[in-house]
């Protein structure tokens, strides 16, 4: 990851730790930090970690992750966001100790969904890439770095033309879960 290409991005959230290395950058996430949103019970996490640049119309942003002790709910992935009430987020999670799973979360008009789909046993590196096209959002992953399948489709009710899109991390339920960003990419 080239030290240039970051200093364009800037910190929501700052976490407890972030150090480089020839892997990447290493971010420790603080306690009990997430980004979820549900508006009918009043409840909302805003306190997760957004590592993002602002982007200008349409764009591609290119990222990975590689981590090697996921608990429940630890995150780490990549992230599109309008404000506080408008964004989606794209990331491995983990429910139980063998069963990963990819997890989008849409959030309009502060209501959140959340959609997984599962990823084989002993999953460490994941590939994000998340585009923006005339207003459609097109997220996808990859396994190897090589081959992206969509993830999804969608749009964001108050998009903007000037968004903050990166890289995310958090841990709902845990202190100190630590994650690796290989690379971060913006075109």
């Amino acid at each position: 990851m080239l030290l240039e290409t970051l200093k364009e991005f800037d910190w929501m959230n700052e976490p407890q730790r972030v150090r480089f290395d020839d892997d990447g950058m290493h971010v420790v996430s603080k306690y009990r930090t997430d980004f979820w949103a549900c508006a009918r019970y009043d409840f909302r996490k805003d306190d997760g970690h957004f590592f993002f640049s602002y982007v200008l119309g349409d764009f591609c942003c290119d990222l990975d992750w590689i981590f090697n002790k996921p608990e429940s709910f630890d995150q780490c992935g990549i992230m599109v966001r309008v404000d506080v009430n408008n964004w989606f987020k794209a990331s491995i999670m983990y429910e139980r100790d063998d069963a990963p799973m990819l997890a989008t979360c849409l959030t309009n008009d502060g209501y959140s969904d959340l959609a997984t789909i599962p990823l084989p046993q002993g999953t460490k590196h994941v590939w994000y890439r998340l585009k923006k096209r005339k207003g459609c959002y097109i997220a996808s992953y990859s396994l190897d770095g090589e081959e992206y399948m969509q993830l999804r489709k969608f749009y964001l009710i108050h998009d903007a033309d000037d968004v903050k899109a990166g890289a995310y991390i958090c841990s709902p339920q845990r202190e100190d879960f630590e994650a690796v960003l290989g690379g971060l990419q913006m075109s």
